[in-house]
Order: C-alpha cells, then sequence, then structure tokens
C-alpha cells in the first residue's frame, strides 16, 4: 500500500533490478574463476610433465631412467591433476562458508549475561531505584541519580517526553542491561542477587509491538511453558478477552497466527500479548506503551483487559492511556533522565508543572466512537467488469479474445459444423434412437465450451422446485470422475470418484446419480428413488436422453466469444441453437433480448478442514489471502473477493484443473481463498490456511414461477 500510494513502483522495481544485477555479476564472476580454474591447471600440469618427460628422456641432465620407472612416474605425476584441481574449488567453498559463518560467529563470540545470583525466593514487588544512573553510551547520560520506590500492589505511571528514559526503566528492572551504576532493589534484594531465570519469570513485560510467533495461539499465550495448563490457558483468554475471536478461527487454540501474528488484528495481537501476561501470572507487570499503536474501539477492548491485569499486582504504566494515568496511585514525571515530579495527578495538575503540559498537549482521551445501529444491508454483487487475460491456455484465450488467426481454422469448423448437425437430425428423424423417461427431464447446459455456471443454477433449481413441494433428482456426467457404469452420489462419495461439479451438488442432499450415458444414471435413478422431476446437469447435446425442458446458460461477460464453433471458436453447436430452448440465463448480465438475468452472491466463507462456516460480514482472518480460481472464468471469482474488500494475489488455474500441494505453497502464511469447485478437489491435502466462499444463485422469482408451470403442463 505505501509503494502504490507514493507511486514507488518503479523506484522499488529499479532498486530489485539492481540488487539482482550485482548477485548475477558476483556469480559471474564466481563461476567465471572457478571454471577457468580447471583448464588452467590442466594446461600446466600438461606443460609439466611435458617438461619432465623431455628432460627424463634426454641426456641433458645426466638422468637415466629405465622403461618402467619412467612410466610408473608419468602415472604418478599425472593422478596429481585431479587432485590440484580439486584444491582450486576449495577456495569458492570456503569463501561462501566464512560468509555465511559471520552472523554465526557473531552469536557464538556475543558475551553471556551475568548470572551468578543465587536467591529464588518469592517475589511480592516492592521495587527501589537508589540512585541508579545508565547511558548507552559514555558519552549521554540516559538515567542520572534515578530515586524512586513503588510498593507492593501499587500502580505507578512514568510519563515523559520522548528521550526520557521511560522505557529504558523496563528494561533495566528486568535486566536487560546491568551495566548501570547505583542499586535497583526487588523486595529489599538487588537484582543483580536474584537468579536470572527466577527474576525474569517474576515479571511481565506488554509492550506496544509484542512479539509473537509462527505458532499456534496456545503455544503463544503459554510461550516458554513446556507443559500447556488447558484450565489456565482457557481463563488467561477468557479475562484478555480472547475468546470472543479464538472462538471464531476454525481451529481455536490450535489455530496459526503466523510470522509476528500476521493474521492477527492489532487489538487481537494486544490482548494475546496480555492473555499470555495472565497466564505467566507474575506479580510486577510492565506495560510500556501497550495501546498506542491501537484505534480507538482497539484500545478500549484492550484497556478492559488490562485493569483487570494490573489487579493486586504491582504495576508500571509507560506513557498509558490517561484513565490509567488518571488512576495510578502515584506519578513519575521524568526529565532529563531524572525523577522532576512526583504525586498524583490531581496533585500534578495543581503544581502546574511538566505534567500538566505533558497532560494538556498529549494525554487527551478521545471520544469512543459511536456504533453504528441498525442491521447492514445485503448487497447484491452483479459481477460486472472489465476482462482480464488469465491464461486459460492459448486456444480458450484466442476464442474470447476474438483473435483473427482463427479463421485459419474455418475449414475444420465448416466440418465441425456439419458433423454436429448430420448427428442432431439424426434423433429427430429417428426418435427410436431418444430415450423417453416417464418423469420430466429439465437440461441445463450450454452451446458454449469453458465454464458458464451451469451447476450454481441446476442448485438454485433443485433448492427452489424442492421448496415448493417437487421431489428433484439430479443426473450429471462427473467430468474427472474415475468410476465405472453408474455411480449413486452421497455426501460420502470422494472427489476422485466423481469429480469436482458434483462434490459442490452432493451437498443438496437430494438423489444424484452420474454417468457418461445420462440417459442410464435417469432410469438409475427412478428405479431407486422417488421422484417427479429429474435435473440434468450439463448435456444439452446428450440427444439421447429426451428431455422436456431446455435451459442454457451464458457467460454474460464473455457471451460466445467470437461466435464461431470449433475448433476456430468455443461453441459446440451455433448460435441459432439458442432459439430452440425454453429458457436462456445469462450469468452476470448485461442482459440481451429475452435473456433471464442471474447473479452470484457470497453465501458464507468455509474452512476446509474444520468445516466451521462464517457469514460474509464475520469474516474471521486478516485480509490479505491468496486467491484460487481453477474456474470457467476465473475473473469472475476475483472480481467478487476485490468487491469484497480483500487485497489478494491472482492464481488461476485451467478449468477442472488437478491440484498438488506445489500448486499451494506459498512462502508465508496468509489464507488461502478458494472457489467451492476448486475446494472440492483439496480436502485430501489437510491445510489448515485453506478456505472456499460459497455462493447463491439470484434469479428473479417469475423464472421459477414460469418452469413450474411447463412441468405441470407435461
Amino acid at each position: 500500500l505505501e509503494i502504490k500510494s507514493f507511486n514507488a513502483e518503479k523506484y522499488e522495481k529499479d532498486r530489485f533490478f539492481a540488487a539482482n544485477a550485482s548477485n548475477k555479476n558476483q556469480n559471474l564472476k564466481l563461476e567465471a574463476t572457478s571454471n577457468l580454474a580447471t583448464p588452467i591447471i590442466q594446461l600446466l600440469v600438461s606443460i609439466s610433465l611435458s617438461i619432465v618427460a623431455y628432460f627424463a628422456l634426454g641426456s641433458q641432465l645426466g638422468i637415466e631412467l629405465s622403461a618402467e620407472d619412467f612410466v610408473a612416474f608419468i602415472t604418478a605425476a599425472g593422478l596429481m591433476a585431479k587432485p590440484i584441481r580439486q584444491l582450486s574449488n576449495i577456495n569458492a567453498v570456503i569463501q561462501k562458508g566464512l560468509a555465511a559463518a559471520v552472523e554465526i560467529f557473531d552469536q557464538l563470540d556475543a558475551k553471556e549475561e551475568d548470572d551468578e545470583g543465587e536467591i529464588d525466593t518469592n517475589i511480592t514487588g516492592n521495587i527501589k531505584f537508589d540512585d541508579v544512573s545508565f547511558s548507552y553510551n559514555s558519552k549521554e547520560s540516559v538515567l542520572a541519580n534515578l530515586n524512586f520506590d513503588i510498593h507492593q500492589n501499587e500502580t505507578v505511571a512514568i510519563v515523559g517526553k520522548s528521550g526520557s528514559g521511560k522505557s529504558t526503566i523496563a528494561n533495566l528492572i528486568s535486566r536487560f542491561y546491568s551495566d548501570y551504576s547505583g542499586d535497583i532493589l526487588i523486595d529489599d534484594v538487588s537484582i543483580l542477587d536474584y537468579q536470572l531465570s527466577h527474576l525474569r519469570k517474576s515479571i511481565s513485560i506488554v509492550n506496544q509491538s509484542p512479539t509473537l510467533f509462527n505458532d499456534t495461539i496456545e503455544k503463544n499465550i503459554a510461550y516458554g511453558d513446556s507443559e500447556i495448563d488447558d484450565q489456565k490457558l482457557k481463563e488467561a483468554a477468557e479475562i484478555s478477552g480472547c475468546t470472543e475471536f479464538i472462538s471464531r478461527l476454525p481451529e481455536g487454540f490450535k489455530s496459526e497466527i503466523g510470522d509476528d501474528g500476521v493474521l492477527l488484528s492489532g487489538g487481537q495481537r494486544q490482548r494475546l500479548a496480555i492473555a499470555r501476561a495472565f497466564y505467566k501470572d507474575s506479580p510486577i507487570i510492565i506495560l510500556d506503551e501497550a495501546t498506542s499503536a491501537l484505534d480507538n474501539e482497539s484500545e478500549l477492548i484492550v484497556q478492559e483487559a488490562i485493569e483487570q491485569l494490573i489487579n493486586n499486582r504491582t504495576t508500571i504504566v509507560i506513557a498509558h492511556r490517561l484513565t490509567t494515568i488518571e488512576n495510578a496511585d502515584k506519578i513519575l514525571v521524568l526529565d532529563n533522565g531524572s525523577v522532576a515530579e512526583s504525586g498524583t495527578h490531581s496533585e500534578l495538575i495543581d503544581h502546574d508543572g511538566i505534567y500538566k503540559g505533558l497532560y494538556q498537549n498529549k494525554f487527551h482521551d478521545s471520544e469512543d466512537s459511536q456504533k453504528k445501529s441498525g442491521k447492514s444491508a445485503r448487497h447484491e454483487y452483479l459481477p460486472t467488469f472489465t476482462e482480464e487475460p488469465t491464461q486459460q491456455g492459448y486456444l480458450i484465450d484466442a476464442w474470447y479474445n476474438k483473435s483473427f488467426w482463427l479463421y485459419i481454422l474455418a475449414p475444420l469448423t465448416f466440418v465441425f459444423s456439419a458433423l454436429v448437425k448430420a448427428r442432431r437430425n439424426s434423433y429427430i428423424k429417428n426418435p427410436d434412437k431418444v430415450w423417453i423417461s416417464p418423469k420430466p427431464i429439465v437440461v441445463v447446459g450450454n452451446i458454449s465450451m469453458g465454464g458458464t455456471g451451469k451447476t450454481p443454477l441446476v442448485k438454485f433449481i433443485a433448492m427452489e422446485l424442492q421448496n415448493r413441494g417437487f421431489k428433484p433428482g439430479l443426473v450429471s456426467r462427473g467430468y474427472g470422475g474415475k468410476y465405472s457404469g453408474t455411480l449413486e452420489v452421497t455426501s460420502e462419495t470422494t472427489y476422485k470418484q466423481t469429480g469436482d461439479e458434483a462434490q459442490i451438488l452432493a451437498k443438496l442432499n437430494i438423489p444424484f446419480f452420474i454417468d457418461k450415458n445420462r440417459s442410464r444414471a435417469a432410469k438409475k435413478l427412478q428405479e431407486k428413488h422417488e421422484v417427479d422431476v429429474i435435473i440434468s446437469d450439463d448435456g444439452l447435446q446428450h440427444y439421447s436422453m429426451g428431455r422436456d425442458i431446455e435451459i442454457a446458460v451464458i457467460d454474460g461477460a464473455r457471451r460466445l466469444g467470437n461466435g464461431l464453433a470449433f475448433p476456430a471458436g468455443p461453441l459446440r453447436e451455433p448460435k441459432s441453437r439458442l432459439s430452440e430452448v425454453d429458457f436462456i440465463v445469462n450469468n452476470g448480465g448485461p442482459t440481451e433480448g429475452d435473456e433471464i438475468l442471474m447473479t452470484l452472491s457470497p453465501a458464507k466463507f468455509i474452512h476446509l478442514n474444520s468445516g466451521k462456516e462464517y457469514s460474509i460480514d464475520k469474516w474471521p482472518m486478516h485480509n490479505q489471502v491468496h486467491a484460487i480460481a481453477g474456474v470457467g472464468n476465473p475473473n469472475r471469482f476475483f472480481d467478487l473477493l476485490l468487491r469484497l474488500g480483500f487485497e489478494f494475489d491472482k492464481n488461476p488455474f485451467p478449468d477442472h484443473h488437478k491440484y498438488n500441494k506445489r500448486d499451494l505453497y506459498f512462502l508465508d502464511h496468509l489464507p488461502i481463498l478458494m472457489t467451492e469447485k476448486d475446494a472440492a478437489k483439496c480436502k485430501h491435502f489437510n491445510n489448515s490456511k485453506i478456505w472456499y466462499l460459497s455462493i447463491e444463485s439470484k434469479i428473479e422469482s417469475q423464472f421459477i414461477d414460469r418452469l413450474e408451470e411447463k412441468l405441470n403442463d407435461r
């Protein structure tokens, strides 16, 4: 967002390319050096052997060698070439290793913290600074002769200008720095005399930017505890106000939160840090600007949790919310590294000193945000959008982009159209080839290749007819499924058996059969179940199955592409076929003529592993997601996510794509949001980051009224 708002895309690209070019040049130099070493060494060895042979075979140096000694010598000398060449490669390996080892050696050489203390008695929380001075470097003193006392269970607020040493005090109490002068006492014992682990176990720090780890919520709350106490965990979450948002997460306390809690909001991260402090149950609490980065609403929620946390504990509050400072037992005002003023809020206001100036200029309670009452209006998501290339395949893209070169395939298109026409005429002239069902059949299909939204429409029709007292049954081809003959689809049938689209319809709990021969599927359906109407998902060109009502679905954005038949275009049948169907349903619009508009609205978010469902306005995760769409028109799904306020990268795949784990591998921990059709193929991955968005069709009620009339007239 920052890059786009400052129009810095080119600047960042230039930086990236410059770093890339530098890295490339360095690697080229390294490879050039390594590759030159081998031929140079071989050349030198060859020259050396030639010189040796010259003198060994000649009499210039008075050397006389027998034939066998000469052969043995030359062989031994030749064998030296390989180890010499290997020695030349060692330098490159050593240089790489040294570069990588620098940081490791810095860590190994770092001085360990002094831990000579032996006292581990219980700490109650009395704190005393006795003439303490400290500086990060020898030139500037941060704290100078600092003196103050904090009694057990007392809340003390420390305020002051930036750089006055407020956070330094918190760091010194926890012994993050030990090179100070003077003495810091807890319960009249120097902090240097306590065991370091015991001291830090007795102090909990909640700061402005809490560090959260790429792990589950429960392990972040119980961080540092090898054995998690479930009862203690739930109590800490409840008191800190975390239960409310944890319960909405699909895996509850087991939910991963990503690097540094990237999947949580600022308020949720702060509440998690407070829950961690509750779980630790330390007698001393340090709140270091714990709500300064939050909005008003989040601050109010976190403030309630903090009020619970500081009860019956020694608490140090650094530049915190005004109400906490006002209610503090004592306020210390730091100036130039020492306590300039001390007292209660009212005393310091009456004193008319530094605190009053800070109070008037900085510490102002922001008005509570007013909550808007009333129910939020449900928006219709009419997906009218600018079509963008999604790389669905070279030929498919050419069809819908109306590429001129496709006219080269016109002769093949003519042949294909003639065959289609002849095939259909054969069924018209020979009605004996057509099976007529005793129950009415409604065929929902299309005349173009690729997805148009048939399955959502079939789902809508089946549910509406069922609500009106019909007993519908479903048949489909089961595209992509591995089965033989006729298969009855239930909630237990797997995606590998049925293909992806059938898994969506299986959730309706309506009698459902799949078969490449739809007539046979319809017969089996009527043999096993009592139905009074059969709905066929696709099958407009399956003429051997008689039908009472035909519904053609077209994509409103792409319509019929270039209007040509296969292979020059996407059409399975000529455009004139649309004039013969009973209804033309336009998915998304704009409509033409008698077309019926269908819009696809988001219904709910569903977590794939757990099956937990969330309404559209209750999305529990981060709004940055990876968007996956392997459907006929991925842009329709991406546009819908954009309208819902998501920030995402587009990952389009061909229709009916068979996913593998590499397709869903991302380096970050953002949620993966996909279509319901895609989710059916990813259940077995057991990936807790996968969510899908279910959609529902919206069509004017007159359409179902007219459909019902036609069924009753049969």
